[in-house]
């Protein structure tokens, strides 16, 4: 792999961190809506616009696929794919007083017309806790070198710590039958639920409907440390065919903890 997409991912992630800290809130509508129907913030169309003006001042060859404005071919050579989502937890960004966990998701795969085990390296950026992980190609680390490695001492209970999204009914009615089984959290973002299972405060994570801008950093990042990434049948998602037009069912963490998921939806 070409050593230098891990140092344009760092930089990327560090610009995104930087650009958030030294900007007032940014949350007022901007009047446009991104490729999933949101209204698209201030700081969504900040960070967009200074990742791909880093992308393109590096001649990064790489296509574009952002959540605010689809996908976008600048290099005329182009060896990869590029996806990121600006800003995950637009919410928790405008309304959470710092407080609840938003940032920078972003992943490079190898080709026009990856699987999702294509990815050459990945990374994100949580803004509240400076948290930025990187996926290296084989490792996870954090942005000093250290590996992150998945807890594999997970005890299965009610009150083991699993986050999904919520945001769709579906997803209600999706994940009842793991009520009491397991301890359900939200915290308004994907990139809350990841942070959370690098970090081991969480066992697993998952998803109803998580988005192509999304999907890949998540199971690169946590396979990177050991983990697992599933759909509800149990099938490793590195299979599945990266697409801009669909959405993915996922389980994501500890083998166990993901194996029991399976097992009792």
């Amino acid at each position: 792999m070409d050593k230098s997409l891990i140092k344009h991912v760092t930089n990327i992630l560090v610009l995104a961190n930087k650009k958030v800290k030294k900007s007032p809130l940014l949350a007022d509508e901007t009047g446009a809506t991104n490729i999933k129907g949101d209204k698209t913030l201030a700081m969504d169309k900040k960070l967009e616009d200074a990742v791909i003006g880093y992308i393109k001042l590096n001649s990064i060859p790489a296509d574009i696929f952002s959540e605010e404005i689809g996908m976008v071919r600048f290099h005329p050579n182009p060896k990869y794919l590029l996806v990121f989502d600006p800003l995950d937890g637009s919410t928790n960004y405008k309304l959470g007083k710092n407080l609840l966990p938003y940032g920078l998701l972003i992943c490079c795969y190898k080709g026009l017309s990856p699987k999702l085990k294509d990815v050459v390296v990945s990374g994100m950026m949580e803004v509240t806790t400076n948290q930025g992980v990187i996926f290296d190609g084989k490792q996870t680390r954090a942005l000093n070198g250290k590996k992150v490695n998945l807890n594999k001492s997970w005890f299965i209970n009610q009150s083991t710590p699993v986050y999904f999204d919520l945001y769709y009914k579906k997803a209600y009615d999706a994940f009842a039958p793991l009520a009491q089984k397991v301890h359900i959290r939200w915290n308004g973002s994907n990139i809350a639920s990841l942070t959370y299972v690098l970090s081991d405060v969480a066992a697993a994570m998952g998803a109803y409907q998580m988005r192509p801008e999304e999907i890949g950093t998540m199971v690169s990042l946590i396979k990177g440390a050991g983990g697992v990434a599933v759909d509800y049948e149990g099938n490793d998602l590195g299979e599945e065919e990266f697409s801009i037009d669909k959405t993915y069912k996922i389980f994501a963490g500890d083998k166990k903890v993901v194996n029991f998921l399976v097992d009792q939806l």
